[in-house]
């Protein structure tokens, strides 16, 4: 799959389907039977926009930075086999940062990358005779953002997205959502 740098619409998809079974057990412990649960389908996109290099880390520049959006799920199993779950749910949304960044020093307890403020969970120095100093941060943000919202995902939604961004490259953009079917 091509990508056209620089444009909205450039982008590649990568979809994977999952079965999911249940391996009931005789009296002895011997696997009975592999009942078909549900299918589940994750469909992953990623778009290149038309945004060249990455922002700054408070007055720092930034080599290259990731933003990965995730929420947990809890699936309640079908009652029939071959039958999409009754319910899928999302929670616990939230945003983790990891960045290098160009700096001699990196001691704050929070940072902001892409207008959201992170808590710093980490701040590595790196440094190499006739290189730069960089400092390998990271970071959460817990809570709805406005990027994935928690709640009822049974007939499908979005779990994941992420966005990285380099100082040599387009903003890359990925999301994942997931489907479920019978079979």
């Amino acid at each position: 799959m091509a990508i056209t740098y620089g444009s909205g619409a450039g982008f590649s998809r990568s979809t994977s389907k999952t079965f999911e079974y249940v391996a009931p057990q005789d009296k002895d412990g011997n696997v009975a039977d592999n009942i078909l649960k549900y299918t589940r389908t994750e469909t992953t996109t990623e778009t290149v926009t038309t945004t060249f290099g990455a922002p700054q880390i408070n007055s720092d520049d930034v080599l290259s930075a990731t933003l990965t959006w995730s929420v947990d799920e809890t699936i309640i199993d079908p009652s029939s086999d071959e039958t999409a779950p009754p319910a899928a749910i999302t929670y616990n949304p939230r945003c983790e940062a990891s960045a290098t960044i160009l700096t001699d020093a990196f001691t704050a307890a929070t940072f902001t990358l892409d207008g959201i403020t992170f808590d710093t969970l980490s701040a590595e120095k790196a440094e190499t005779a006739g290189d730069v100093i960089k400092f390998n941060i990271r970071g959460v943000n817990y809570g709805e953002d406005g990027t994935l919202t928690v709640g009822d995902i049974s007939s499908g939604g979005t779990i994941r997205e992420e966005k990285r961004f380099s100082n040599t490259d387009f903003v890359r953009t990925t999301a994942t959502t997931v489907a479920f079917s019978g079979s």
